[in-house]
């Protein structure tokens, strides 16, 4: 037996040791499983923890912050004060001791209707129950006359209820209605109280949001749960099927579309310019996620490089910074409107169009760029053939801010180039010198012609263009590029004869040629072309240059390196009118992996996208080897262009979105982005500032911008598209005293048009027409905005032309002929910019009278005295020209489209 009991004992310890170590084993597994959820597997809840913790702190600082503010505000102590007493006096004071009698007499009410009407329900259901035998009877053929009986007892019974138990009602809503009212004695004062702490305590909301209650227990933070957006049919796959795409972010990235969160640190930040990019208008996170502009592997939740797309093989990995702009591409068609959010994608978009890349590249979207360098096809009567070597030679070592790229070429091999080229426009050349001679009044180095034609230069508008001295330019392309060349050596390059008649009639020599007619006279053109040849001196010749451009081996060879550079791309050369480009096509370059770049020998070179694309356009042929040749030029661009080129060309990815996510691609943002693309062509942000971009011939007139161009933001809604379109075929002065001139281009109907629905798209415009029905005009409006222009008034003639009479005062004070107002101003616009024309037009010159208008007029009533004005400007025109009706049956084609 003691064996035995000795066993026992064993066998329970034996069993308690088991358990002892199951339970350590069981705890373990515990922390271990709640380890591995929240920390291995599951580092986004631990990230929310954080959030929900830090988002608490901020909501409890803001409203310690908020509370101080109230506590040293006098008057909401001052309120408070008053609730207090008033409180203090419903509890014990004559109010409250009133309030406690009529709330024990609102009991007692109560019970009394109560009592009563439980009588009147009982006696309605006696009723519903006599009236089934009744019906009953009925039925059964029995004698229903006991039934009737009863319901009449009964129906005077209720009857008399009925009559107590309406006093005891009223009675009872008597009462209530005292209590209310004494109670809503506070009411105000705590609504009052409530506005001045309305920023505190919205804080207390926030705090309750990210409190977790379970009963009476509060836990800091809310469990955390995956963020998730489904975007349906977001992508299309291989075989063109929509599928959708599903965004993570947001489960770390809490604060994206929060205020408050600016300066922390990602993921708690907030995203940059919340309220316009985020906005509902734009990509709220709902409805558009993160990825479809930030990239990266939005599914993935288990680790951040995961959820960002470094890993292997991830072809999209997430786009930091300012990468991120290359995306609006996918989606939206106007990239430039975007140039606060998205400057470097909007700047290499221009570099892109302007710089020639088109010429050798395809890019979707991007077909019809025109050529951007001068036509070569009478180059032979233009240039000195020494010149012609060293420029071919190398551009930049003549005008380093030239767009033509340096190929790097032996002389022998530009002298090829030029000998085909020379060639090629020898007999157009020769046919076009021999009808053009030199006018017979020009005198070479004549002082006084030099003086005169420098004045027109500076005077008439050439700089809106051209620089015409070391470092001198009006219109910048890029940082270290200008779109239009400098003239300080142009001497060098060209001889009087063509100058004379390229500016006199640029079309003359050139058909397609960008640069417009100023209209000068003979006498003008012959001083500016004396000065222009005072600008630089001749090269030394080239010994043998005309036997070299003659040699047949010189212009065979030239043929064929001509070819091989792809000089047709940019420039018209006879006999190359049907050649493609030479270099790759750029469609769906920026989706290229690194896998698909050729990086040569180069081992100091990082093998990203991001590296390679810089290195190829900041040195273009340093992936060459002894095997593998390479052809791009040397365009010595800046690092800044080099960036924002970067961005665009990250842009051109192999990718479809949706429909529905895509950005408006109508009729009207069409035209805005091909007008926009025709005015950049002509460069008529050389001397207009549009868009809130360019002018930069205004830096001229610093003195008094009154006298430089006028500024065209907002022109689609200012003027009447039919005097628009006919004024761009043909300009005619607005303001003639201006020695400035507005160009003739040459535009032909289609170019006219484009650009008046550009600006009518620009200012959203509807209906681009005006129609003034002179009958509807009321005669007291004539009679009113008479007194208002008079010098009793407004005294309007004091600064505005009116027909053939000039203002009074300096001419800097001058303002626009107001009879032309009524075939030139759209009516609505004008009644806007007679009510605020600083709002219209910032740092116009033009005085607001409004509001403050006479009280003697029209009763007093501005808007009638506005409408009065606008008719009268309306009525004082009507004896001048109207548009011709080809002007407003081209303007017809660009009918706006509803967005």
């Amino acid at each position: 037996m003691a064996e035995r009991g000795i066993d026992q004992n064993q066998e329970k310890k034996s069993y308690g040791s088991v358990f002892l170590i199951g339970a350590a084993l069981l705890v373990a597994m515990t922390v271990w499983a709640l380890w591995d959820d929240n920390f291995t597997r599951r580092p986004w809840k631990g990230v929310q923890t954080r959030f929900y913790r830090l988002d608490y702190s901020k909501a409890k600082a803001a409203y310690a912050e908020e509370d101080k503010k109230l506590q040293a505000d006098s008057k909401y102590q001052e309120i408070s004060k008053q609730l207090a007493e008033r409180q203090a006096s419903l509890t014990n004071g004559d109010l409250g001791r009133k309030l406690k009698a009529l709330e024990s007499e609102e009991k007692r009410a109560t019970v009394k209707f109560q009592e009563i009407d439980q009588k009147v329900k009982d006696v309605k259901s006696e009723l519903e129950e006599a009236w089934y035998e009744h019906d009953h009877a009925v039925q059964q053929r029995r004698d229903p006359k006991p039934y009737q009986e009863v319901i009449a007892e009964l129906d005077k019974k209720k009857a008399q209820l009925d009559k107590e138990l309406e006093p005891a009602s009223a009675r009872r809503e008597q009462i209530r209605e005292e209590i209310k009212k004494i109670r809503s004695s506070t009411k105000d004062i705590e609504d009052e109280l409530g506005k001045l702490a309305a920023e505190r305590d919205k804080w207390i909301r926030v705090m309750e949001n990210v409190v977790l209650k379970l009963g009476p227990v509060s836990f800091c933070c809310k469990i955390p749960k995956i963020q998730q957006v489904s975007l349906e049919e977001f992508d299309r796959n291989r075989f063109d099927q929509p599928i959708a795409r599903v965004d993570r972010c947001q489960t770390c990235h809490l604060a994206i579309n929060r205020p408050g969160f600016e300066k922390e640190a990602n993921p708690f930040k907030t995203h940059p310019r919340r309220e316009v990019l985020l906005a509902d208008s734009a990509h709220p996170p709902d409805k558009f996620g993160c990825t479809g502009c930030h990239e990266g592997q939005g599914v993935a939740v288990n680790s951040v490089s995961q959820a960002h797309g470094d890993v292997h093989l991830w072809e999209f990995p997430l786009l930091r910074g300012v990468k991120a702009q290359s995306s609006c591409t996918s989606c939206h068609l106007d990239v430039q409107k975007f140039a606060e959010d998205a400057p470097l994608l909007a700047e290499g978009q221009r570099l892109f169009e302007q710089i020639g890349c088109t010429g050798c590249h395809l890019v979707k979207g991007y077909e019809n760029i025109p050529k951007i360098a001068p036509s070569l096809l009478k180059i032979s009567a233009k240039v000195e053939p020494s010149w012609m070597v060293r420029w071919i030679e190398n551009p930049h070592k003549f005008r380093p801010r030239t767009r033509m790229p340096n190929f790097d070429l032996k002389q022998d091999d530009a002298i090829a180039i030029a000998s085909f080229i020379w060639s090629q426009s020898k007999e157009e050349s020769d046919k076009w010198t021999q009808a053009h001679p030199l006018p017979a009044g020009f005198r070479d180095g004549d002082q006084n012609q030099v003086a005169k034609g420098k004045k027109l230069v500076e005077s008439i508008g050439c700089k809106g263009c051209h620089g015409f001295a070391e470092g001198e330019f009006s219109t910048p392309l890029g940082k270290e590029k200008d779109l239009v060349p400098n003239l300080k050596d142009v001497a060098a390059k060209v001889g009087p004869q063509w100058v004379y008649h390229w500016i006199k009639n640029p079309r003359g020599f050139s058909p397609d040629t960008r640069m417009p007619s100023l209209r000068l006279s003979d006498d003008e053109a012959t001083a500016i072309t004396t000065y222009l040849m005072t600008l630089g001196s001749k090269l030394d010749a080239i010994a043998g240059i005309q036997e070299k451009f003659a040699d047949p081996k010189n212009i065979k060879r030239g043929e064929s390196l001509v070819r091989r550079w792809g000089c047709f791309g940019c420039h018209d050369i006879k006999g190359m009118e049907k050649e493609s480009r030479i270099g790759a096509e750029l469609s769906t370059f920026g989706s290229k992996p690194k896998e698909e770049l050729f990086f040569g020998n180069r081992t100091d070179i990082k093998e990203t996208w991001d590296d390679w694309t810089y290195s190829k356009l900041k040195t273009p042929r340093i992936y060459a080897t002894e095997r593998i040749e390479q052809l791009m030029p040397q365009f010595d661009l800046a690092d800044d262009d080099i960036k924002a080129l970067r961005i665009l060309l990250g842009g051109f990815r192999e990718r479809k979105v949706g429909q529905r996510y895509q950005a408006d691609q109508g009729l009207r943002v069409l035209q805005v982005v091909e007008g926009r693309r025709l005015m950049q062509q002509y460069n008529c942000v050389g001397c207009h500032e549009i868009e809130k971009r360019g002018g930069f011939i205004r830096k001229y007139y610093q003195e008094n911008v009154t006298l430089a161009p006028p500024v065209l933001n907002g022109e689609g809604e200012k003027v009447q598209s039919s005097w628009f379109f006919s004024f761009l075929k043909a300009p005619v002065p607005i303001r003639p005293w201006l020695e400035i001139r507005m160009p003739t281009f040459g535009f032909s109907d289609d170019h006219a048009n484009q650009l008046v629905s550009y600006f009518n798209g620009l200012s959203k415009v509807e209906i681009p027409y005006a129609y003034i029905d002179d009958k509807k005009i009321p005669p007291d409006h004539i009679e009113a905005a008479k007194q208002l222009v008079s010098k009793d008034y407004f005294n309007c003639f004091s600064c505005h032309q009116q027909g053939e009479r000039k203002p009074e005062g300096p001419v800097e004070g001058w303002a626009p002929d107001l009879t032309l107002a009524r075939q030139r101003l759209n009516p609505n616009w004008i009644l806007k910019w007679l009510k605020d024309p600083q709002k219209v037009q910032p740092g116009t010159k033009m005085p607001s009278f409004y509001p403050g208008g006479p009280d003697d007029i029209l009763a007093g009533k501005e808007d009638l005295q506005i409408e009065a004005l606008r008719d009268y400007l309306m009525s004082i025109g009507r004896g001048t020209a109207t548009p011709a009706p080809a002007a407003a049956a081209a303007v017809a084609k660009a009918k706006p489209v509803k967005q």
